[in-house]
């Protein structure tokens, strides 16, 4: 009886095949990957035009100056080839500002790594749990992001150079050194400041992400007897992980660009020992000390930068995506 069904199934089939039209399979096919092709294209236009706009739009100029010097006699830009390129190379061993402002750029970028995402993650994930306090905590920390940076800046110099020594001075502490002045002190103070004017924005995007977290998945650990240290590690970073990757991704072009916010807190005039990359290249730009004759090289220094930073955040994204922790 099975043998008969199936020979009844392959007859019709076959009548099937056979009065179907010879081009009907073919334009179907055809109209699929025209289809396809079609979407692939929709999805790909956005980020492409994007980076026409811009990136390429807008540093069009930009890219243009790095192959061109300034010459005074006629007030007009001139080809220069690759020497511009060249002169940046040079000025990083040969300027004394170059060496500090790398190794404070690396510095920053290392401490927002190590210290900076580990305690973001450990506050979002106590607020996530609703500790008490937690809305009190939310505006507190989040307070640096509503105001403005230049005024968080003045508010933090006035109680580093006012407050901290009279408070030190009533414990017994006489002439305490002004935090924001000096080599040992300035540049610490700086990146302390840093950590605690971005705590309120990152509290927030990690807080969100641990809020999407499927409520099922922690019951189950808890009733497989999960710790919170060990529903932290297990669960919530594993899942969150991709918004962690993001931000170190991201904070691989913050090195060659982040000032630090040493422009709120000095003008043009901070000293050489806490400059960072992203310093240095905008005052370069901006300041008033800065001339014509700048910006090609610091066009150059930008288009060097860019090339050291895309590979090095495609191999980071990599390297995270492949030995990041596993959801399963």
């Amino acid at each position: 009886m099975k043998g008969i069904k199936n020979g009844i199934k392959d007859f019709f089939y076959d009548i099937s095949v056979k009065l179907t039209p010879k081009n009907k399979k073919t334009k179907s096919h055809s109209a699929a990957k025209r289809e396809a092709l079609i979407f692939y294209i929709c999805i790909l236009a956005l980020p492409i035009l994007q980076m026409c706009i811009f990136y390429i739009g807008i540093n069009v100029n930009t890219i243009k100056l790095a192959f061109e010097k300034y010459n005074p006699d006629t007030g007009q830009y001139v080809w220069n080839g690759f020497n511009n390129f060249k002169d940046f190379i040079i000025s990083l061993s040969t300027t004394t500002v170059m060496p500090y402002a790398i190794k404070n750029s690396l510095k920053l970028y290392l401490i927002g790594v190590f210290i900076g995402l580990p305690l973001n993650l450990i506050f979002a994930f106590f607020l996530y749990k609703k500790v008490p306090g937690t809305g009190f905590f939310r505006v507190i920390l989040f307070l640096p992001q509503i105001l403005s940076g230049v005024v968080t800046s003045i508010m933090f110099a006035y109680f580093v150079e006012g407050a901290v020594p009279a408070i030190f001075e009533k414990m017994g502490v006489a002439d305490f050194p002004n935090l924001l002045s000096g080599p040992v002190y300035t540049f610490p103070t700086i990146i302390f400041y840093c950590l605690w004017s971005g705590f309120g924005s990152q509290l927030i995007i990690y807080g969100t992400a641990m809020s999407g977290v499927d409520e099922s998945l922690i019951e189950a650990g808890k009733l497989d007897g999960l710790s919170t240290f060990g529903e932290f590690f297990k669960i919530i970073v594993p899942l969150i992980f991709p918004t962690i990757t993001t931000y170190l991704v991201i904070g691989i072009a913050g090195f060659f660009t982040n000032q630090a916010s040493l422009y709120n807190f000095f003008g043009q005039n901070a000293q050489e020992y806490t400059q960072t990359l992203g310093y240095y290249l905008f005052v370069k730009v901006v300041g008033s000390k800065a001339t014509l004759g700048d910006y090609p090289v610091a066009s150059a220094a930008g288009l060097i930068f860019t090339c050291i930073a895309a590979p090095l955040t495609i191999l980071v994204k990599y390297l995270l995506e492949r030995f990041g922790p596993s959801v399963e």
